[in-house]
């Protein structure tokens, strides 16, 4: 995902530097508490200056959706080779680590979130651009780089979106597990490898192949993005 164009490198540094400070006051004293003065405060701003760069509290969430989603090309690019049972579970620990700073903002905000009528809506109609990009671009690649890969577009495809919504299980999963070291979650994740490895085996079944085919169709409507947005992101 490409710089906007017209940002200039002081530009995304001051960017940088309110985003930062404002992700730390969400984590420590709440996203609905904090206001725009005490994050221009944190960042040693003016709030006339925080507001030339975030114009609400929602484009800073927005920059940080944003932030993560550039962060997860590289990781999706850093995948290992091997079966796609072990390269979504080698995601998922890249997933993980990479929100880890975050997670403070996102359980702030999760009632936000899994709003679809929000604007902060993970899976909401502001943020469709980007799930396009996530689940046509990183998580075809997941797929499609696997040694086990399907040989049918269709297959890659709808393995893509269904393995996008498990993603966002567990993560919901993990930011709600309390367990030490997240042990809870590392039970989920290798229970989930286990059963992709023998879903993928089975895959080559015609009644399997149908199963997905349904599955990927349930999804589409909540999980999935408009096939517009789609269109542009690849064309940029």
């Amino acid at each position: 995902m490409p710089k906007p164009a017209g940002r200039t490198e002081k530009g995304e540094r001051m960017r940088e530097t309110i985003l930062a400070a404002a992700l730390e006051r969400f984590t420590t004293r709440g996203y609905h508490e904090t206001t725009m003065r005490e994050i221009a405060a944190a960042a040693g701003r003016s709030p006339g200056l925080t507001y030339r760069y975030f114009a609400r509290k929602e484009d800073l969430v927005l920059a940080m959706y944003d932030q993560l989603a550039q962060e997860f090309d590289t990781a999706i690019d850093g995948l290992p080779s091997g079966p796609l049972a072990a390269r979504f579970t080698a995601m998922m620990r890249a997933r993980f680590a990479q929100v880890a700073p975050y997670r403070g903002v996102y359980q702030a905000i999760l009632g936000s979130a899994l709003n679809p009528q929000n604007e902060l809506g993970i899976l909401g109609t502001a943020s469709t651009p980007l799930r396009a990009h996530v689940i046509h671009d990183n998580f075809v690649a997941l797929v499609a780089g696997a040694t086990d890969t399907p040989h049918a577009r269709q297959q890659v495809d709808e393995l893509a979106l269904v393995l996008y919504a498990a993603h966002l299980g567990l993560l919901l999963f993990w930011l709600y597990d309390p367990t030490p070291g997240f042990r809870a979650t590392e039970t989920l994740l290798r229970l989930s490898e286990q059963g992709l490895r023998l879903g993928r085996r089975l895959l080559r079944l015609p009644p399997v192949a149908r199963v997905l085919t349904d599955l990927a169709a349930a999804l589409e409507p909540v999980f999935g993005a408009e096939r517009e947005a789609s269109s542009t992101t690849d064309e940029t």
